[in-house]
């Protein structure tokens, strides 16, 4: 079943040049490719966003959605699929 946090979980993150390499989400996940990568920025209907998402697959095979919050520099998980 997939898993979807819409506030997304805190996550720390091992990046190079803006691109995550690894997180830890229960234990230490190797990033093994960025699938798709897109930027959100809103702020016309509520409070400013401002995110850089990444669909990424972890060495295990699992598929997930993280973000980077661009105005406070926390990354969070958001989505993983099963």
């Amino acid at each position: 079943m997939t898993q979807l946090w819409p506030e997304g979980v805190p996550i720390e993150v091992e990046a190079v040049d803006g691109l995550p390499r690894a997180f830890r989400w229960q234990r230490r996940h190797s990033v093994h490719a960025i699938v798709e990568q897109w930027m959100v920025r809103d702020e016309w209907w509520r409070e400013e966003i401002w995110r850089h998402y990444f669909q990424v697959e972890t060495d295990a095979a699992l598929l997930c959605v993280l973000y980077h919050d661009l105005l406070t520099g926390d990354w969070r998980l958001e989505r993983v699929y099963d």
